[in-house]
């Protein structure tokens, strides 16, 4: 693939993440957007770019920013399995964690079990499969787009998963707030949007900012593992990730790439990839003591 992406046409990835992905030319900018019936609302919601604003200002004065997020949260269509799973399943598996709540992660789980995190899981393929190769592991799952979610229940409930938990919000205020300092064993990004325009790189979920709050969580020797198929998406998550040597080691070495693990599951859309000779970049970071 050429390095800035522009001849090769992106695939369309079967595990949902690219219906997922939303972009912001869809003519409905400005919209807080409604979420699907039965579904929980996300803890912190995204809205559009140019969204008006909640109230009008006071003469004189500007309206507060709104936080750049690495998402746009649009409407999703459940199907009436995935609704079921919401109301049958989420109290079982979701976790209604509120504004400001850290977790307190070994009362979620019942045991004190290692746990680790994934950032963006589209609709769980990975996430479940990790869940059941590993028991020994406790699993959470972050996700803002509710049809993801529910097929992420309902795989939880055909595999009988007791390991994994799930929270439907931001996981960038989840990693602030949510909880406690060097708690967590791992943590997976996989696949995020790239976010290809220039002028939409500031959404890329994998600045400075972000890693500041990833090692906070992590505690000292836990793995931070990210994977990618955009090249230049890629390049500029490794250069991030040097610039904070001080807290995370390259476990491929200095400015490379690791290989794939054999523990990080292929799904779907990455296999059909392959097959057409695409690329996929990993990286896999572990936190350094202070």
């Amino acid at each position: 693939m050429p390095k800035d992406g522009s001849a090769r046409q992106r695939l369309r990835p079967t595990d949902d993440r690219a219906d997922q992905r939303a972009g912001l030319e869809d003519g409905s900018a400005g919209q807080r957007l409604r979420q699907p019936d039965g579904a929980p609302e996300p803890e912190t919601g995204a809205v559009l770019r140019n969204a008006a604003p909640d109230s009008p200002a006071a003469p004189g004065t500007q309206h507060p920013r709104r936080p750049i997020r690495s998402f746009v949260l649009r409407q999703g269509r459940l199907t009436q399995a995935q609704a079921r799973a919401f109301a049958e399943l989420w109290p079982r598996y979701g976790i209604d964690r509120q504004p400001g709540e850290c977790l307190d992660l070994a009362a979620l789980f019942g045991n004190d079990q290692p746990v680790w995190l994934e950032i963006g899981f589209g609709n769980g393929e990975t996430l479940a499969i990790l869940a059941e190769r590993h028991p020994e592991r406790n699993f959470l799952g972050v996700e803002v787009h509710a049809p993801g979610v529910g097929h992420l229940l309902l795989a939880c409930e055909r595999q009988c998963l007791t390991n994994l938990r799930l929270l439907r919000q931001d996981a960038v205020e989840l990693l602030a707030s949510g909880l406690p300092p060097a708690s967590l064993a791992g943590v997976y990004l996989f696949f995020p949007d790239p976010w290809p325009k220039q002028r939409h790189h500031k959404r890329r979920l994998l600045n400075p900012d972000f890693l500041s709050k990833l090692a906070r969580v992590l505690h000292p020797g836990g793995t931070f593992h990210a994977a990618t198929d955009w090249e230049p998406y890629a390049q500029q998550m490794l250069e991030v990730l040097t610039a904070a040597a001080d807290r995370f080691l390259n476990t491929a070495g200095s400015g490379q790439f690791a290989p794939r693990p054999a523990d990080r599951p292929l799904t779907k859309f990455e296999r059909r990839g392959r097959g057409l000779g695409h690329g996929v970049w990993d990286l896999i970071f572990t936190r350094r003591a202070d």
